[in-house]
């Protein structure tokens, strides 16, 4: 009877949230009313790059592991931080064309969802089925963290979640009812631990906020139980909990080493006007306030509940719990405890939702409380008028609105009418025109915060994704259908950070919270550098030598000479490299003697000792010039030189750490813009010359000792390449994904060193001919095995750490529960019937 009772509310909360989103929608002109999309930000370039590679790895069994990972490395903190959200299941059901459709409906679904557990909380915790509470729930979708923060999707199922933990957490304390709690809890942890930590930290004040209306002879009996059902929740999750934060912990360092500090955030006065709409800024994304606004309709109530007829400890109790969530935001090292001892990069003040749903909740207080006196009116009223009146102040000059100000204070006017209306209980007819208005008036208002806020990111339409992907999916599917065995693929210009994830191919492009790789350094030594990795490319020996075989390209950035085009009917052109190695192969032992670090300063000398002590070969593949420098009229670089031989040619300037445009001119012309933020410092290509050709530079860029004492240009020799390819010999390897590598090889001359051109990593596991062997780093970065003479079989298996104690934790909690579950029952039976 309850839960039918409370279910024609929560349906009307969920359809006036997908209603309301779906005017949203068409006022922004996105799709499917317009061509604009929700796409933007890290949902565009790292969360759907994700999820929409999940399914082909799913059929593949490969989940936890890729080879396309930064070469290659572990997906289960990708999982955890990116794709562990039941909402994503949508991505799968529809063609990959569709992302960003489906990224809209996920969008405007997951909105009417999180009205409706908002609504179902508020009608359990006041034991009513108020229609005021299906409008306030709309305030919690609506509020600034779920619109703000909406493209950290992966956040949001654990913010949807906070009105049933604290449901059950009601339950717990009125009814000793703990295992719904537990439960809410250990499905947290699983959704997303990282959000799930400051939920647990406010389950604790919601408790002691609460308690004083519960009886006092039952606290520590309730408290005990609400601590142990916590503890066993985290307990039950070890399975998944315990590897995931090993990985975090080997991604981004200590996860409890930070200092405490006293130290103020920003102005706390300016709290208070985090509650106004339209008062939401770009810098709030990067280092800027708590995103607290939940509608401006609601602080007329909050202040009438604390001047209302409310019992005094329960005010106190709310006082104190919002006193304390103002000081997190406010205190340095109180926020780092809410982020889980770690400043957050960007996204600051991950858990100012739960400021804003007890703001709504004392709303709901004070509208179920009965009529209030006069004087409380006033006084409300008179409070209110004193908000408004220092916005100007708090604001400042150049963010202050009239039309703000003036719009704030009519909607402040027309709660605080609405409310005194329904609070004097007036006949049904009139109480459904007020319901109606309080609906109206607070879609007007979150409705309006919703349009500012979201016009404040970067907007990407249709276009965007499909013709990109279109076009690169025709790029790589030709690339594929060319190829005998497995190889890498690249572009050399930027889209996103994770493309070959949404298209199905091995790169070496790669950024998320969790890029954590043995490789990554070497990469960059070998002059991949930038937000993408790859960048602008490196030598031909380095993109050799990693076994990129293919490059598509849009045109807007030039390609390197030791790419020949290959004929594909994408708008992309499509490039070929001859002289990629395999991904595995066989070479000389000798080269786990080079220390890439002592040739860090030189990529093109490292790259050539990399290859020589694979191959044996005596000739350097990358030639020096011998460059002169002058200043020209302007100040800017030249730089003049012969070309030793014909071939290819790159630059590279080690030591500049400051992002400085470049122009490049080339005998008189404009051939390139280098040292963008995206490759910055490393290798960037020039034009193929001819032996004994005469070049000059101008480098944009202002004179600096810098540039006359580091500047470095080396030639591509493509036969002494292609003679060092001659050397390594080839074995069949199958290689899937999920970290699973066989090999099949015969081992005879000098040749007995098994190169896997993969991270290292101290988790891969191998065997030959079925006894353990330990893989060793090559060149500080890559996966090799050193082999003994004769027939090989050679297997190599990535293991997560954490998984057996993880498993083994998690176990000893269920017996722990069952055991609870059985001591309970017998407790029931045994106790008199009355």
């Amino acid at each position: 009877m309850e839960k039918k009772k409370y279910r024609p509310l929560t349906l009307a909360a969920f359809a006036g949230g997908c209603l309301l989103m779906a005017a949203v929608y068409f006022c922004l002109g996105w799709w499917p009313f317009g061509t604009g999309t929700v796409l933007t930000g890290d949902l565009r370039g790292l969360y759907v790059n994700y999820i929409t590679d999940m399914w082909a790895r799913v059929k593949e069994g490969g989940f936890f592991y890729s080879f396309g990972k930064l070469a290659g490395g572990s997906t289960l903190g990708l999982f955890a931080y990116y794709m562990n959200s039941p909402f994503n299941l949508l991505f799968l059901l529809l063609p990959t064309r569709m992302v960003p459709q489906a990224a809209g409906l996920i969008f405007l679904l997951r909105t009417g969802v999180t009205a409706a557990a908002f609504c179902w909380y508020l009608q359990r915790h006041f034991a009513k089925a108020d229609p005021l509470f299906a409008v306030l729930a709309q305030c919690y979708a609506f509020c600034a963290f779920c619109i703000v923060y909406n493209q950290n999707i992966i956040w949001m199922d654990v913010v949807w979640l906070l009105p049933l933990v604290l449901a059950a957490l009601d339950d717990l304390m009125r009814r000793g009812r703990h295992w719904g709690f537990t439960g809410l809890i250990f499905l947290c942890i699983l959704l997303n631990f990282y959000i799930a930590w400051p939920v647990c930290l406010f389950s604790i004040l919601y408790f002691l906020c609460l308690w004083p209306s519960q009886g006092q002879g039952e606290l520590r009996r309730r408290f005990g139980c609400f601590a142990a059902s916590g503890v066993l929740a985290a307990a039950l999750s070890l399975f998944f909990l315990l590897p995931v934060l090993l990985e975090v912990q080997e991604s981004k360092g200590g996860l409890f080493d930070f200092t405490f500090s006293l130290t103020p955030q920003f102005n706390l006065l300016q709290l208070p006007y985090r509650l106004f709409f339209g008062n939401f800024f770009w810098n709030d994304v990067t280092n800027g306030l708590p995103n607290i606004y939940c509608g401006v309709v609601l602080v007329p109530l909050v202040l009438l509940y604390f001047c209302g007829n409310a019992p005094r400890r329960e005010k106190l109790g709310f006082a104190a719990l919002l006193a304390a969530l103002a000081g997190s935001f406010w205190i340095k090292g109180i926020d780092r405890l809410w982020h889980g001892m770690k400043q957050p990069v960007w996204f600051p003040y991950r858990y100012s939702f739960l400021f804003s749903a007890v703001v709504i909740l004392l709303a709901a207080r004070v509208l179920t409380g009965g009529p209030q006196r006069r004087r409380t009116w006033g006084l409300a009223a008179g409070l209110t008028a004193v908000w408004l009146a220092g916005y100007p102040l708090a604001a400042g000059a150049e963010l202050f609105s009239r039309s703000k100000l003036a719009a704030a204070a009519g909607l402040c006017a027309a709660s605080l009418v609405a409310a005194w209306f329904l609070l004097e209980k007036p006949a049904l007819h009139k109480r459904r025109l007020l319901y109606g208005a309080a609906a109206l008036l607070t879609a007007a208002d979150l409705g309006a915060n919703t349009l500012l806020a979201l016009r404040k990111f970067e907007q990407f339409d249709l276009a965007d994704f499909t013709d990109f992907y279109d076009n690169a999916a025709l790029a790589v599917a030709t690339a594929k259908a060319e190829t005998d065995g497995d190889c890498r693929i690249e572009k050399n210009f930027l889209h996103t950070l994770n493309d070959p994830f949404l298209l199905g191919y091995w790169g070496i492009s790669h950024y998320s919270s969790t890029k954590a790789s043995t490789a990554k350094e070497l990469l960059e030594q070998l002059g991949y550098v930038g937000y993408s990795t790859y960048g602008w490319g490196s030598t031909g020996a380095a993109d050799s030598l990693l076994g990129i075989r293919w490059l598509y390209s849009d045109g807007s950035r030039p390609v390197a000479g030791h790419w020949q085009p290959v004929d594909c009917d994408s708008a992309y052109t499509l490039y070929k490299n001859d002289a990629a190695f395999p991904l595995a192969y066989l070479a000389h032992r000798d080269a786990l003697a080079v220390d890439a670090d002592a040739l860090d300063d030189n990529t093109f000398t490292l790259q050539n000792a990399m290859l020589q002590s694979l191959t044996g070969s005596e000739d350097p593949a990358l030639v020096s010039v011998e460059p002169t420098f002058s200043v020209t009229e302007k100040g800017t670089v030249q730089v003049d030189f012969t070309a030793p031989i014909t071939g290819p040619a790159y630059l590279a300037i080690p030591g500049t750490d400051e992002q400085l445009p470049m122009d490049v001119v080339i005998d008189g012309e404009l051939y390139a813009q280098y040292f963008e933020p995206e490759s910055l410092g490393g290798v960037i290509c020039l034009p193929s010359f001819t032996a004994g050709q005469q070049v000059t530079l101008v480098l944009g860029i202002a004179d600096d000792a810098v540039f006359h004492t580091n500047t470095q240009i080396y030639q591509l020799d493509s036969a002494a390449l292609d003679t060092a390819r001659q050397q390594v010999q080839a074995v069949d390897a199958d290689i899937r994904e999920g970290g699973a590598i066989g090999v099949t090889c015969t081992v005879h001359g000098g040749n007995d060193l098994l190169v896997l051109s993969f991270a290292y990593d101290e988790n891969w596991a191998a065997t030959v001919n079925g006894e353990p062997v330990q893989p060793v780093a090559l060149f500080g970065g890559l996966l090799a095995l050193p082999l003994p003479q004769g027939d090989c079989t050679v297997t190599l298996r990535y293991t997560h750490p954490g998984v057996l104690p993880g498993a083994a934790g998690s176990l000893a909690a269920l017996a722990a529960a069952l055991g609870w579950m059985a001591w309970e029952r017998k407790k029931k039976i045994g106790k008199p019937q009355t």
